[in-house]
């Protein structure tokens, strides 16, 4: 049995995390660009500073975003920190309360909020 020295061993994955993350199973919208797009994903994971979300198969989105969550009506303004194929890591920048006052040039996101939220918003009879 050979003894290996602390040089020989990979390196330590260090948690840099300011805060827990908690495991999830959210609906999320992405939201990027002018004019405004979004595509739908699953939130995975959620801390205060970030998220781990997934798109589907193909998609990718820009290194600057906005996440909105579903459930809490709140838009993250987000930045990609890292991509493993179909799940993104986000580092937080800002939260929005879309229920609350929102800067005018942040109007875009309730409007995309308001269809999102209401799964039957598109409906016709």
């Amino acid at each position: 049995m050979v003894a290996l020295s602390p040089s020989d061993l990979p390196p330590r994955v260090v948690q840099d995390r300011k805060s827990p993350r908690k495991r999830t199973l959210l609906a999320g919208r992405c939201v990027y660009g002018e004019p405004p797009q979004s595509k739908d994903c699953r939130i995975r994971d959620l801390s205060a500073g970030g998220a781990r979300i997934t798109l589907s198969r193909g998609e990718c989105v820009p290194t600057r975003l906005f996440l909105i969550e579903r459930r809490t009506g709140v838009a993250y303004e987000a930045r990609v920190a890292w991509i493993k194929a179909t799940d993104f890591g986000l580092k937080f920048l800002r939260a929005i309360d879309l229920e609350g006052e929102v800067p005018a040039e942040l109007g875009f996101l309730n409007r995309i909020w308001a269809d999102f939220r209401s799964p039957l918003a598109g409906m016709v009879d």
